[in-house]
């Protein structure tokens, strides 16, 4: 089986390939970095037809909310044939758009135990929900503290801490990473039937 996948930038890339590929051993990931979120919404007509195409089983477009009050205003940004794609009955799409309600780094502040390995000398516990946090600049301040004062580097950080990631832990302190995380997971169940 394999699914395509569509991310806005580097530290998406380097996350998501490592956390699916670890997590979903009998899958097959495509990641493909869009560069930024404008482009990942802009090209994901091109990249649904590219994976089709291809014959993969699947297509998740994983992005963040940004400023948009709610998910729905989100899926209206897509065009109209994403947005048709996106709706239809979840065990007849193809197509999965996966929204974080905050930044990638709420979701890594999600997984208590990541951030500590990460960040050893932090004195941090998870929130009951991380989208409660503004995660960046928790994460800047963590950064900053532990590597001498120098900005954060989201891409590096995305490589130390996915391999210490837990998809199970980070669900208990992030709703949106749990809905994102049993999207996939039935998306790939759903895949293995086609």
């Amino acid at each position: 089986m394999i699914i395509g996948v569509g991310v806005e930038g580097p530290s998406d890339l380097r996350f998501w390939t490592k956390v699916l590929h670890k997590h979903l051993p009998h899958v097959k990931f495509d990641v493909r970095n869009m560069k930024n979120r404008s482009r990942l919404i802009r090209e994901t007509n091109r990249l649904l037809e590219s994976f089709r195409h291809l014959h993969y089983n699947s297509c998740l477009v994983l992005l963040d909310r940004d400023s948009a009050p709610c998910n729905s205003e989100v899926l209206s940004e897509f065009d109209e044939l994403v947005r048709s794609e996106a709706t239809k009955p979840l065990t007849e799409r193809y197509l999965h758009i996966l929204i974080a309600v905050r930044e990638l780094e709420a979701w890594y502040l999600a997984d208590e135990q990541a951030i500590q390995t990460v960040f050893p000398n932090q004195d941090y516990q998870a929130p009951h929900d991380t989208s409660e946090l503004n995660a960046e600049r928790v994460i800047s301040s963590f950064w900053k503290s532990e590597f001498g004062g120098s900005a954060l580097n989201k891409i590096e950080l995305a490589g130390l801490i996915s391999p210490k990631f837990s998809p199970q832990r980070a669900m208990e302190c992030s709703t949106s990473f749990m809905h994102t995380w049993k999207r996939i997971t039935f998306t790939v169940s759903q895949g293995s039937g086609r």
